[in-house]
């Protein structure tokens, strides 16, 4: 699979501002991925665009770029964390 999970952070809160935020688009039948970040336009290939998209509809707060290891970042809630689980999906590039 093409994601992993991000286990929640000991640190406060402001370990989750780590990235970009980002509104993506994904073409599910394709894999591809389109976002706008503060350097412009971007495309990538995600290998599981559906889990991407499912991950994204469950997701409590904005997604994350994370340009240094070109991994895009959807918080999704989870029992007993406040601060949600971050789910991972690693990006390639066109």
């Amino acid at each position: 699979m093409s994601f992993s999970v991000v286990a929640p952070s000991t640190r406060p809160a402001a370990a989750h501002t780590r990235g970009i935020s980002v509104l993506p688009a994904v073409d599910v039948n394709l894999g591809a991925v389109t976002f706008l970040t503060p350097n412009g336009h971007r495309a990538f290939w995600s290998p599981d665009p559906a889990l991407l998209v499912s991950a994204l509809g469950q997701a409590v707060l904005p997604a994350r770029w994370i340009p240094e290891i070109s991994t895009l970042v959807i918080t999704v809630a989870q029992t007993g964390v406040r601060a949600g689980r971050g789910i991972g999906f690693k990006l390639e590039a066109y």
